[in-house]
């Protein structure tokens, strides 16, 4: 930092304090980002899939639009920014996994909302896609992926050039909140931001909000011949990369919460592609990785501000939907802290109060 006060302090340079900090510079408030070097931030081994209809049952949150709207313009400003494509639109197959969901289906295009994002339905002997598909399936529209990792080392690359980043491994004791401040690694700021995403469990600030954290792990792999042009979508999901690889996860442990990567996920995750395509004899694995992601009990992020430390806030808790959902609630308490406006009340952390 060029100077030892700022605005606001944000522990934790994954999507969500990136966004946050991007936010919050470009109404111009002076922002210092705290970051261990993405040792434990989920985003940079996460899909970065953007998926509008969540789950089984194929359901459209009444938030859908705007978060769509939100990301959208979000990774096209950063493409302009940075000269470099993050967003990449692909069509997603959606794989019933039983005639159940074949219903949930059919009951979803019922609803006009959800019209947009449904394409056709596919039967077995019919998927886009030369892979297992014994319940078929349908097309969805408003999908694709964010390339996380190449925007998590571009945005890391603008905090240091403007000075914004601390490079340092924070332990939560070292924050030291006052009445109107809070300083913590030589930085003193207005309020300090937790967006520490699965370290909010330890975080003695925040440790008594319900985070559900839950391990993945994911791997890379080179499929020879095969080159997919759609995101797949069923028990698992599969992204085919532009450069060749497809990534393929994710495995779901709500025990043993570490990044280690395991041989059991390893062979948990061979077989499941496998299964997927079994015609295919070579498939080499590229890459395993392992990340924990920072969910909660009601599926809806955690934002807000400490009872007894008003200097002290929460952003935290996007899961799987981070990518998704991430730059609209960076705008949203963005806009709280310059301006007043009402935090969303579902992801308002006074809910549990």
């Amino acid at each position: 930092m060029a100077s030892n006060d700022c605005d606001t302090i944000i522990v934790g340079q994954g999507l969500a304090g990136s966004a946050l900090a991007w936010k919050l510079a470009a109404a111009g408030q002076r922002v210092c980002v705290i970051d261990d070097g993405h040792a434990t931030s989920s985003s940079a081994v996460a899909a970065g899939l953007i998926n509008p209809l969540a789950g089984l049952r194929f359901t459209r949150r009444p938030e859908v639009g705007a978060w769509l709207g939100a990301a959208d313009h979000w990774y096209t400003e950063l493409t302009h920014s940075f000269g470099r494509t993050f967003f990449h639109a692909l069509p997603m197959l959606r794989l019933f996994r039983s005639v159940e969901q074949q219903r949930f289906h059919e009951r979803r295009l019922k609803d006009p909302a959800s019209r947009e994002l449904l394409g056709s339905a596919f039967d077995a002997d019919h998927c886009p896609e030369p892979i297992t598909a014994p319940f078929g399936g349908f097309n969805q529209h408003r999908t694709g992926y964010v390339d996380l990792p190449l925007l998590m080392g571009e945005l890391r690359g603008w905090l240091r050039q403007h000075q914004h980043l601390v490079e340092h491994v924070l332990e939560p004791t070292e924050v030291e909140p006052g009445k109107n401040t809070v300083s913590v690694a030589g930085v003193r700021a207005q309020r300090l931001v937790f967006c520490d995403g699965a370290r909010l469990r330890a975080n003695p600030w925040f440790d008594d909000l319900p985070l559900a954290p839950e391990k993945g792990e994911i791997l890379n792999l080179k499929t020879g011949d095969w080159q997919p042009h759609h995101i797949i979508n069923g028990a698992y999901w599969l992204v085919p990369l532009e450069n060749g690889e497809v990534r393929f996860g994710a495995t779901h442990r709500h025990s043993q919460i570490d990044n280690r990567i395991t041989e059991a996920g390893r062979t948990e995750l061979v077989d499941a592609f496998h299964s997927l395509h079994p015609g295919l004899p070579h498939v080499h694995v590229v890459r395993q990785q392992a990340g924990i992601r920072p969910g909660t009990v009601d599926r809806y992020p955690l934002i807000g501000q400490h009872p007894a430390h008003p200097c002290l806030w929460a952003f935290n808790g996007f899961g799987a939907r981070g990518a998704l959902v991430i730059p609209w609630y960076a705008q949203r308490l963005a806009d709280h802290l310059q301006h007043g406006t009402a935090l969303p009340a579902e992801a308002d952390i006074r809910r549990f109060s």
